[in-house]
């Protein structure tokens, strides 16, 4: 062994062996660039990837058939380096097709066929085959119908009519067993919280008898629908008046209502805007020395259907009325029986009559005091058809009545929920910045006023 190394020539061999081997392992180094090399095989090594969603499209005539069931999208395998992998996923003149060209109406499992990709690559689409039907082309005049949704949900106190559309019938186009299976072309409104005619274009489809849709060319693939929605209910202010006279030495004080308006319901807009206001209630206070509660059915004006409510409880107010005059007639008859015993009585009472005028009841009477108007809707004036201003007669204690002033006292008529028109108003009269301590008339009591 000891020869073999101290051989001059084999280590000459061995030296030059290594030499080469390092120069390999330094040109791998060096030279990725190359073609051929050993370095160009490690960068595009061969790999297998899937693009997905490739548009498939079909070769056909289309003036003379239809085809329907192949997908609009396939997936296809790619296998190659990378380099060419990356160039079939940028765009470019590659597809995905089905070639149908010369083929008869019928079924048929259609091979899918690639063109366009970098060479180099295997191409395999998946699925290979797609199931197709062809069908001879053609065309028909259909009528369209419209739905309505939800028409029980439309905002209180109106009602819908019957849709109106600006196209009858649409022309449809497709395969021929397709057509025949169309059942109707309708398209669909929905009105939901509607206050006011929905005015609008909607979408046609075709369905068939199950009501599965069915994929036609429609043209006009859409129309102008309109649907009225009307007014049919409005609120309405609604007042009392009382008859007749309560008992003696008895006045009415006030009148208290449940409610001071009513919902009145017409067949349709037109009916209901003739209806401009209600007629007052009357309920009889004759004979009355104490408040009474009534049941008044509320009568359904010309043109209504009807009224909500129908009945609306009133409250009559009655107060005792210690008035001057009616002193007065019981002196009178005092007089009649003795005259002496009236002198002798009034003198012996004097300081007390004295000191008791100041809380007897007075009257004390205002004239032209101007009617202010309340409740007007905007945009509508009001004029008085005859007398703007009243008299207001005003009932309380000589203390009181000293203290009131013409400047005091307001009257006023409300003109809420009138339309235009002629409307007899009652008028009311309030004390400004006093107390409540004045029982208060007008008259008159109602004026006449025209609402334009």
């Amino acid at each position: 062994m000891d020869k073999l190394f101290n051989n001059n020539w084999l280590v000459k061999i061995i030296s030059f062996v290594l030499a080469l081997m390092l120069y390999g392992v330094v040109s791998a180094g060096d030279g990725g660039n190359a073609p051929g090399s050993t370095a160009n095989v490690a960068v595009n090594p061969t790999q297998q990837t899937t693009v997905v969603n490739e548009k498939l499209a079909i070769r056909y005539d289309e003036s003379q058939y239809v085809v329907s069931g192949a997908p609009q999208t396939i997936n296809v395998h790619l296998n190659g380096s990378n380099e060419s992998i990356l160039k079939a996923k940028l765009p470019s003149t590659k597809s995905v097709y089905l070639d149908l060209t010369g083929m008869k109406p019928g079924t048929y499992d259609a091979q899918v066929h690639t063109r366009g990709f970098p060479s180099g690559l295997t191409v395999l689409p998946s699925p290979k085959t797609v199931r197709v039907t062809i069908q001879k082309k053609t065309s028909k005049e259909l009528p369209v119908g419209v739905d309505v949704l939800n028409k029980d949900a439309l905002a209180d106190g109106y009602s819908i009519g019957d849709p109106a559309i600006d196209t009858k019938t649409v022309t449809v186009t497709g395969g021929e067993n397709t057509v025949d299976s169309i059942a109707f072309i309708k398209g669909v409104v929905d009105v939901k919280n509607a206050a006011d005619t929905v005015d609008k274009m909607i979408s046609l489809h075709a369905y068939n008898n199950n009501g599965d849709q069915v994929d036609v060319t429609i043209k006009p693939s859409s129309i102008h629908v309109r649907v009225p929605i009307e007014q049919v209910l409005k609120k309405l202010p609604i007042k009392t008046e009382t008859t007749g006279t309560p008992a003696k030495g008895y006045a009415v004080s006030s009148v208290e209502q449940s409610t001071n308006e009513v919902a009145v319901t017409a067949q349709d807009s037109e009916a209901l805007n003739r209806i401009k206001a209600l007629d007052p209630l009357s309920v009889s206070v004759d004979g009355l020395k104490k408040d009474k509660t009534f049941s008044v059915s509320v009568p359904v004006p010309s043109d209504a259907e009807s009224v909500d409510p129908e009945k609306i409880e009133v409250t009559v107010h009655i107060e005792r009325e210690d008035s001057d005059e009616t002193s007065a007639e019981s002196e009178d008859r005092s007089a009649d029986s003795s005259t002496a015993a009236v002198n002798s009585e009034s003198a012996d009472s004097s300081a007390d009559s004295t000191s008791n005028s100041s809380t007897d009841k007075q009257t004390k009477d205002f004239t032209n005091i101007p009617i202010k108007v309340t409740g007007l809707e905007n945009g509508k004036t009001a004029s008085f058809v005859k007398d703007d201003q009243v008299a207001v007669s005003v009932s309380g204690t000589e203390d009181d009545l000293n203290q009131l002033t013409k400047n005091d006292l307001e009257a006023e008529v409300d003109l809420s929920g009138l339309d235009s028109g002629t409307h007899k108003v009652p008028v009311t009269a309030v004390t400004v910045n006093l107390s409540d301590k004045y029982k208060i008339k007008t008259l008159p009591e109602t004026v006449s006023v025209r609402i334009s």
